[in-house]
């Protein structure tokens, strides 16, 4: 089974008819696209994609296995994940396997302008002749321009576990603890007591796909009062337990505040940026 082999068509690679045509009407305006909607037919399929998406709902073990079948399929071609999830361990997976980005479906402004602009820059992908900047609009981050707001952000990744107030934050910023919670609310959407919990949250999905430590633990590394504390909050943001979730269980639901903290997390830690902070370090290790 042959696709177009002259390395100019997008392969969209997506298993979810539904999700697969939400994004095939995102796209399909600026690009030729193949789809391949199965397992079975990507196995067969020959070819010479320009660049390849693939598109996932939840991080399950399955998915992990597709990112890496393909990655080893089309080991030199561009390759991007769209998933309607985002955490810290598929960020590392993604970034092992050599993901080279990973974008929350539906895509912002922001983000669809990126994808869009590596496919045209950095592929071999043609583009069809509408412009593309006509197309997208241009958004700019409140976040990443905001000094005293990062500067509260770097507090919170080193001391998320500590459960900082806002006064114990204003100590070390020098602004009011109101002044930094309207810095959140209008710069982040979410209130700062939302970012440290899901903080706090992240950081136990994390330490529960490694599997060996057990939740009581987990939920006092965290910061948490106790486990039962944990227990609530998790199953109120994931839908489930953090028991089924160790366990691989697909009911995996996040709650619509804990998908706006996803959106904020992937703007401050992309996994490009990531990828130059390895690049940069390694850098350091070979000089030194």
């Amino acid at each position: 089974m042959v696709f177009n082999s002259n390395g100019k068509n997008l392969l969209l690679i997506g298993f979810d008819p539904i999700l697969s045509q939400c994004c095939l009407k995102k796209l399909s305006p600026f690009c030729v696209i193949d789809c391949c909607n199965s397992m079975e037919f990507l196995e067969k399929l020959k070819g010479n994609p320009g660049a390849v998406i693939y598109l996932m709902d939840f991080t399950r073990a399955d998915h992990l296995y597709n990112v890496n079948y393909i990655r080893n399929k089309y080991p030199n071609k561009h390759f991007f994940v769209l998933t309607l999830t985002l955490s810290i361990p598929l960020l590392h997976q993604s970034l092992h396997i050599g993901v080279d980005d990973l974008f929350i479906f539906p895509l912002s402004n922001q983000d669809q302008y990126q994808l869009f602009s590596t496919i045209k820059n950095k592929t071999s992908v043609e583009f069809l002749t509408v412009p593309i900047e006509n197309n997208v609009d241009l958004f700019c981050s409140n976040i990443i321009n905001n000094d005293s707001l990062n500067n509260v952000l770097e507090i919170l990744e080193r001391d998320f576990c500590k459960s900082p107030s806002l006064l114990d934050l204003s100590k070390e910023v020098y602004l009011s603890p109101s002044r930094i919670s309207h810095l959140f609310k209008d710069s982040c959407g979410i209130a700062y007591s939302y970012y440290l919990l899901f903080r706090k949250l992240e950081e136990g999905e994390r330490l529960l796909v490694i599997g060996d430590i057990s939740i009581t633990s987990i939920s006092y590394l965290i910061g948490f009062a106790n486990p039962s504390h944990f227990c609530r909050s998790f199953r109120e943001h994931f839908n489930i337990t953090p028991t089924s979730y160790a366990e691989g269980s697909t009911g995996i639901e996040h709650s619509d505040v804990y998908l706006q903290y996803q959106r904020i997390r992937s703007e401050l830690f992309p996994i490009s940026a990531v990828k130059s902070d390895n690049q940069r370090l390694q850098g350091k290790r070979h000089v030194l």
